[in-house]
């Protein structure tokens, strides 16, 4: 399989190439117009290729582009594409908010790491791999997969090589693409890391407030217990006077419609900033 990938010198290039490259199934495309990514390709023993070279023939096309310029890449790239070509989106947001081109000749799929699962890693047996949060290749994580449109046969493959890409894969799910923007970035980024970059607020104010040495480890100690107990992973229950502080936190925290983030309109306005491009 003749495999280009675009940013091929980026974060999400070099981490697909470095799992890929000794795969003997795979021949690999590195595009990588910056200066700085083709040296970063040559400390793996490869070569970045020209764009025109990279997509002529190529079975799949990989955008391992950030969202900010996903859009201008995919208007100038799809309609050099060859018959026949699978692309490959690593985020559901350009594909969500219709800023890819459709053509029917050409195939184009998403899929997404979940990234190594919170309780998984303590279960993992080396200590590299217990600190492998992101899914770097040594703790094992499951993706997500959806075909935007195409054909089963041509799905398969695509769905094969993303599991290799990101390897160790325990499980590869598959959902479409909508449902895919409703974990990222409704669940995740806006959530998920808008509950959690609060957290980190909060214990930046306590710390202020004269308990630097204990805040830390303390609250830490409490997020791995608070959400051990509110996803089950305990046969424990909060206490009485945590649930009542839990109760006034939403009054506070929180809106009452907070939950609108799902809402088909708030995640497309959500999709279309993120691949606005300026």
């Amino acid at each position: 399989m003749q495999v280009a990938i675009l940013g091929g010198g980026g974060n999400m290039g070099m981490r697909i190439s470095r799992t890929l490259q000794h795969r003997t199934e795979y021949t690999l495309r590195l595009i990588e117009p910056g200066e700085a990514g083709r040296v970063r390709i040559e400390t793996l023993g490869l070569t970045a290729v020209d764009q025109e070279t990279g997509l002529a023939g190529a079975d799949v096309v990989i955008f391992a582009v950030p969202d900010k310029i996903v859009r201008q890449v995919a208007a100038d790239v799809v309609p050099l594409l060859d018959s026949g070509t699978n692309m490959l989106f690593l985020d559901p947001a350009a594909v969500a908010a219709g800023r890819v081109p459709r053509r029917d000749d050409i195939a184009c799929f998403v899929m997404h790491p979940t990234h190594p699962p919170l309780y998984s890693l303590l279960a993992e047996e080396s200590a590299a791999a217990r600190k492998d949060f992101w899914g770097g290749g040594q703790a094992t994580q499951a993706i997500v997969f959806a075909v935007a449109w195409g054909e089963e046969d041509q799905a398969s493959r695509v769905e094969e090589l993303a599991r290799d890409m990101f390897f160790p894969v325990s499980a590869s799910y598959r959902i479409t693409v909508d449902q895919m923007a409703l974990l990222e970035p409704a669940l995740t980024e806006t959530l998920t890391n808008g509950c959690i970059a609060i957290i980190r607020e909060g214990m930046e104010r306590v710390v202020a407030a004269g308990a630097p040495e204990a805040t830390r480890q303390f609250l830490t100690g409490h997020l791995q217990i608070g959400i051990a107990l509110i996803f089950e992973q305990l046969d424990w229950q909060l206490s009485h006077g945590a649930k009542l502080a839990l109760q006034q936190s939403r009054e506070q925290l929180f809106k009452d419609d907070w939950y609108r983030i799902f809402e088909p309109e708030s995640v497309m306005g959500s999709l279309e900033m993120i691949t606005r491009g300026d």
